[in-house]
């Protein structure tokens, strides 16, 4: 209800995001993708190196936590992540 009416005044709700670099072996990369889309991040770019996927982009500040808990456990141990936070964007939903 309160966002229904904060719609009608034209009000604008923004969550706070952080801008993430990760870095995970080809085979995490699609579970890891997945797990990213789920929390409401927003990749902006994957490159392939070497050995490894070099993922970056933006997730809401209140799922960092919950990625860096399943990180090991989708990258076998092998993900490397890295965020800040990046300022704002309009809530979802």
């Amino acid at each position: 209800m309160l966002r229904r009416a904060l719609r009608r005044a034209g009000t604008r709700v923004y969550e706070p995001c952080h801008r993430f670099e990760l870095e995970v072996p080809p085979e995490s990369l699609s579970a890891v993708t997945v797990r990213l889309a789920a929390l409401g991040a927003v990749v902006a770019d994957a490159v392939q190196r070497e050995v490894v996927w070099l993922v970056s982009g933006e997730i809401p500040a209140v799922a960092v936590h919950e990625f860096e808990l399943a990180l090991p456990g989708l990258s076998h141990g092998e993900g490397v992540w890295w965020s800040q936070p990046s300022g704002d964007r309009p809530a979802r939903g």
